[in-house]
């Protein structure tokens, strides 16, 4: 890592960081603080530019990641307190962020592999939610992400940090049509199962011409490979979307909620598929 050193804000390196973090050049994602970096370098993740702080040595995490960013070839930027409060994200930063390639997948990289289980994101707008998602995607063992178009961007500054570094290591395919979802899925023998809040039958699938009774996701066959639909946080699934699958199951809730957080619902959908699996991603580390 070649390092220079910057003391203004008009720079343009600190402008090219601000540029990214805003989401401003789609090929490359911004990174932020020490865990999401290291986890960059784990990954073998392609870095473009680091800038960092003194205050990155005054931990023992923080200088062993200066240690390791050494061996990294870009661009190195040794910048002012002043400077990293110009580039960051957040309101304490911790000395270091960095501008990294942004992993790219597509629909045949995912069903190359012979995916097992995939979430589908229906135009979630909360990249709180998608990060969340994704972290819980990866810890269930989940084979991989598609979201339909008009969905947050999963390799936002706030959905990385949501997903605290899965985004970097789960594949990822975005800004998908729904069509094309279905047909992969349909060739290659994966259910689609669209989760609803509905209790008895589904509200999103009343302007389309199909009704599936919703049942308890306990009930529901989640061994065999299948593709787990959430959807937008205010409407849930589309009724678009909803044509397309095979099953819409439910989470069963006490009297008087109308529905859970999407990115909860995600997590007990995805464990529910794991617990039916008999956890078998806990085997395969374990052997």
């Amino acid at each position: 890592m070649l390092v220079e050193k910057i003391t203004s804000r008009q720079n343009p390196l600190v402008k090219r960081f601000r540029r990214v973090r805003a989401g401003g050049e789609r090929p490359h994602v911004f990174l932020e603080g020490v865990r999401l970096i290291a986890d960059a370098i784990n990954t073998r993740a392609h870095f473009e530019s680091v800038a960092f702080t003194t205050a990155l040595q005054s931990s023992e995490r923080g200088a062993a990641l200066l240690e390791a960013l050494q061996a990294v070839q870009c661009r190195g930027a040794f910048v002012s307190e002043q400077v990293m409060e110009a580039i960051a994200g957040t309101e304490t930063p911790q000395g270091v962020a960095a501008i990294v390639s942004r992993p790219y997948f597509d629909l045949d990289d995912l069903f190359a592999s012979g995916p097992d289980l995939l979430v589908i994101a229906d135009e979630l707008q909360d990249p709180g939610n998608i990060g969340a998602i994704i972290r819980t995607a990866e810890a269930a063992g989940a084979s991989g992400l598609i979201t339909t178009r008009y969905t947050v961007d999963p390799f936002s500054d706030k959905s990385i940090r949501a997903s605290m570094g899965s985004a970097l290591r789960l594949p990822i395919v975005t800004d998908t049509k729904r069509e094309d979802i279905a047909a992969r899925c349909r060739e290659h023998n994966i259910k689609l199962i669209a989760s609803s809040p509905a209790p008895a039958r589904s509200p999103v699938l009343e302007d389309a011409a199909k009704a599936l009774i919703v049942r308890v996701c306990s009930e529901v066959d989640m061994t065999v490979p299948l593709a787990l639909i959430v959807g937008r946080e205010a409407t849930g699934v589309s009724a678009r979307t909803a044509e397309q699958a095979d099953e819409i199951v439910h989470i069963p809730m006490a009297e008087g909620v109308e529905s859970l957080n999407v990115a909860a619902a995600a997590a007990m959908l995805l464990y529910e598929a794991a617990r039916q699996r008999g956890f078998r991603f806990k085997v395969m580390r374990e052997t």
